[in-house]
């Protein structure tokens, strides 16, 4: 496992609390190990269309996915040996950057179990100086820029790793919604208390639980809005191929089978994310014709 993080308040807070994910054993921490390898090896030779679970069979993943063997993809702040194990099911050479380490032997547990080889790298996903660049011909990274203040360091660094047609794949919190409070499901519908402006910053923590931008203990991460997001892609010549609700909110039970309140049901009223696929244009200079 190479190693190689930026030793700071942000990165050090981060790993803390990812740790603590681990310890109580989050869903993004456990291996996926027991995916189906031969409905992945039939998607992988074109024997069948269907995108395997646990991945929803739509569009962006159908993008990011479809056709990867041979070619290098990085899982950025990824590990938890569940993408890495998608992508080498697929056939393609997979790179792993993560802060957490224990999430990396994650990693390495999966590829131990499906019998494939996966580089790990100890790192912060604001510093990708140490990868080569123009290398990777997809970059796919699950919710975790929000563990980051500036969203334009994160961006240039995969521009620079990217191939010119590289795809990047990133989910975001929902700008709109990140602060609001949910009051819950009155019978009616759902209520959304909003105190905080609309501004970017760092999120903070009161004792009893609460969420501002003003007071409190660091809860480690960074309120972007949707501007952040999508003109820091576009500074970087990046195309913007496809934007997506996640969890798609058009897949599921029948909304009449779920319970009020639920999270499946409250995820079919108030969306949590989106997912985007942005392709890498090319180096500025040549965009410019410098």
């Amino acid at each position: 496992m190479q190693e190689m993080y930026i030793r700071d308040e942000i990165a050090e807070r981060t790993l803390e609390l990812m740790r603590q994910e681990v310890q109580n054993g989050a869903d993004f921490t456990v291996p996926w190990l027991d995916l189906d390898v031969e409905a992945y090896r039939a998607y992988r030779e074109g024997k069948t269309s269907l995108l395997p679970t646990p991945y929803c069979d739509d569009h962006v993943h159908r993008m990011m996915m479809q056709n990867v063997q041979g070619k290098h993809v990085l899982c950025l702040a990824g590990g938890g040996g569940q993408q890495s194990a998608v992508f080498s099911l697929l056939g393609a050479d997979v790179t792993v950057l993560d802060l957490t380490p224990e999430q990396l032997e994650a990693d390495e547990r999966a590829a131990e179990r499906y019998g494939y080889t996966v580089r790990t790298v100890q790192g912060d996903m604001r510093d990708l100086s140490t990868l080569p660049t123009a290398y990777f011909d997809r970059v796919y990274q699950p919710i975790s820029t929000l563990y980051v203040p500036d969203l334009r360091k994160v961006n240039s660094g995969v521009a620079r790793i990217l191939k010119p047609g590289g795809l990047y794949f990133s989910c975001y919190v929902l700008p709109l919604l990140m602060m609001a409070e949910n009051k819950g499901w009155d019978g009616r519908g759902y209520t959304l208390y909003i105190t905080e402006p609309y501004v970017h910053g760092a999120i903070l923590e009161t004792k009893d639980g609460k969420m501002n931008l003003k007071e409190g203990e660091s809860f480690s991460e960074f309120h972007h809005l949707f501007s952040d997001i999508l003109n820091g892609l576009v500074e970087e010549l990046f195309i913007i191929r496809a934007v997506w609700e996640n969890p798609r909110p058009d897949r599921g039970a029948p909304l009449e089978e779920l319970e009020p309140g639920s999270e499946a049901h409250r995820a079919r009223f108030i969306p949590r994310g989106l997912a985007l696929v942005a392709e890498r244009a090319g180096p500025k200079d040549e965009m410019s014709g410098t």
